[in-house]
């Protein structure tokens, strides 16, 4: 499983516990101020100086070959690109709107007023929100941030980077499901609504959260973090003998069809359920 590199730092695996004076602020994402170091002996910064002339030699040779492979790399007839300036002429330009799919990750090109159209289920029932009240909640996060960081005793300048002022309110953008079936070819497939929350007033408390949270589902031998590893983990369930009547299957998803069913019944269950939804290659686990 993946271990964050500040997970190493706030939680110690030996002992199992958490300390934040083991987080330095320039590790953080949202670090405030970094500070220039002072000045060395002569020697070293001579040293400083010559590796700062090589790095810059071999990184301008690497940019004047990279200029010179610009055309081949691309291996893109007259078309194709002109037809790629286009699209990005009329992106600037607002005509249409260029974004990701949802989990495939393909492109999908959509205009203004049938992307709106699109996101209309997710913006209609929203309540209209002030910058005082936006404010008003940057100071409870805050609050909420200060009695952390009172409780754990982290460095000073840590504290004060967890402090949230002055942010911005995330935009809100929408993702098309190209995986969901729909039958109007204009309109579509739904979006999935996005949030840019790294800009947030929640976002230095959401990364502290997770900061805790992290190393204990790291620590638990039932969770699985891909795909591949909940196959894994089912193909070596399937192996052993004799599973009927001695194993709970739980069901995660939205219809929770067969939640703490036994399974036998789970398996009926799911046949159905696979069966007789569009979805079938959803996995009850």
């Amino acid at each position: 499983m993946y271990t964050h590199p500040f997970d190493t730092q706030f939680f110690n695996v030996c002992d199992k516990t958490y300390c934040m004076n083991r987080i330095y602020p320039t590790t953080l994402p949202f670090n405030k101020r970094v500070y220039i170091p002072r000045r060395t002996n002569d020697h070293m910064e001579a040293q400083f100086t010559i590796a700062r002339t090589k790095l810059r030699q071999i990184l301008g040779l690497y940019i004047k070959r990279q200029r010179q492979n610009k055309t081949d790399a691309q291996q893109l007839g007259i078309k194709p690109a002109c037809g790629l300036q286009k699209l990005i002429q009329r992106t600037r330009n607002g005509e249409v709107i260029c974004l990701p799919t949802d989990k495939s990750g393909r492109m999908s090109i959509d205009s203004l007023p049938n992307y709106i159209q699109a996101m209309q289920p997710h913006i209609a029932n929203t309540k209209v929100t002030t910058v005082q009240a936006h404010e008003e909640r940057e100071k409870v996060l805050n609050a909420h941030m200060m009695m952390w960081t009172i409780v754990l005793g982290p460095q000073k300048r840590t504290a004060k980077n967890f402090q949230a002022w002055n942010n911005d309110i995330p935009a809100l953008y929408g993702l098309r499901k190209d995986h969901k079936g729909f039958t109007d070819p204009i309109a579509g497939p739904p979006t999935r609504p996005v949030c840019g929350a790294n800009i947030a007033s929640n976002y230095r408390i959401s990364y502290f959260l997770s900061m805790i949270i992290r190393p204990i589902i790291r620590m638990s031998p039932d969770v699985c973090d891909s795909t591949e590893d909940l196959l894994s983990r089912i193909s070596d369930c399937n192996k052993t003998c004799d599973l009927t009547g001695c194993i709970v299957v739980n069901d995660a998803s939205v219809n929770n069809t067969s939640n703490a069913a036994p399974v036998d019944k789970a398996e009926k269950e799911g046949r159905d359920a696979n069966g007789s939804s569009s979805n079938s290659n959803r996995a009850i686990c």
